[in-house]
């Protein structure tokens, strides 16, 4: 009686854990393998827009729910979203041409799934090198879909100056995850140049996508105390020199572009107690989901 009242608890447990989760959608056959998105639908009809959201490097998807509270915010919104999963356990670096068109193919297999028309507004963004992700994403895609707005959390959009950071802190193996994308047989530094978002050496005006119809933000929190004390880095190694850079060329192509970039202070914490300025929460989601709808 007790084992079968343990096995009763157990499978209680289980079914308990997989219900916090929304649907998870997979395509193998257009995706590819342990490629998948999970989906959130509004509960009053038909969304007012949806969301894409693209977490970090070897972030689960579903992650952001631990740091932020977007998602709640989306859904008082009426706001779809979706949450992608562009390779294994997000292991890679979803910037390559590859994993632009998986994504390219998660949203109109979303889209044509939940019979919305193109008008329904598209909002793309992400934390991390998912950030950069959807700068890649806009800039390479924005003649294909109507991309309403774009944000990135802490994106590092100069690969070159990554690899030279990555070699400074504790994750030397992500150095090899950037080399693999060189797939052309060039020189290293030429290959990460033209894979970054923005390069000083590399990115020219004319290079530039435009974001005078569409809006951009970019969130960073310049805690360069923080990175000197846990991660023995300095300014020069921090995401905000490629994002002040990227902001500043935008603006010099152009005053009239719609962008910005957003400054934070003591916002950055992992799981609500853990500080790090490299977070999904440095983006307050009130403002940044009020921000979209407006």
């Amino acid at each position: 009686m007790k084992k079968l009242c343990l096995i009763i608890l157990l499978a209680f447990i289980t079914i308990s854990i997989k219900a916090q989760f929304p649907p998870k959608i997979e395509n193998p056959s257009q995706f590819g393998k342990d490629c998948f998105y999970y989906q959130i639908l509004p509960k009053n009809g038909l969304p007012k827009g949806v969301l894409v959201l693209i977490p970090g490097y070897g972030e689960h998807p579903y992650s952001v729910s631990a740091q932020s509270t977007i998602l709640q915010e989306a859904e008082k919104s009426n706001l779809a979203v979706m949450i992608v999963n562009l390779s294994k356990d997000n292991l890679e670096f979803p910037i390559n041409e590859i994993a632009i068109d998986k994504l390219s193919k998660m949203i109109k297999y979303f889209y044509a799934g939940q019979k919305l028309s193109e008008s329904t507004k598209l909002f793309i963004g992400g934390f991390s090198i998912g950030g950069t992700t959807a700068l890649k994403f806009y800039a390479q895609k924005k003649n294909e879909f109507k991309i309403n707005k774009v944000f990135a959390i802490d994106p590092p959009l100069d690969l070159v100056r990554l690899r030279k950071s990555l070699s400074k802190g504790r994750d030397k193996n992500l150095i090899a995850k950037l080399d693999t994308l060189n797939q052309s047989n060039k020189f290293s530094e030429k290959s990460l140049k033209e894979l970054s978002v923005y390069n000083p050496d590399y990115t020219t005006i004319e290079m530039l996508p435009d974001y005078q119809q569409t809006s951009l933000r970019i969130y960073c929190e310049p805690d360069i105390l923080w990175w000197i004390k846990n991660r023995n880095m300095d300014l020069s190694d921090m995401n905000v020199t490629d994002c002040a850079g990227y902001i500043n060329k935008l603006l010099q192509k152009s005053q009239n572009q719609k962008v910005e970039l957003i400054l934070t202070k003591d916002r950055g914490f992992r799981n609500g107690t853990i500080k790090h300025p490299h977070s999904w929460s440095i983006a307050e989601p009130v403002s940044l989901v009020k921000w979209l709808m407006d």
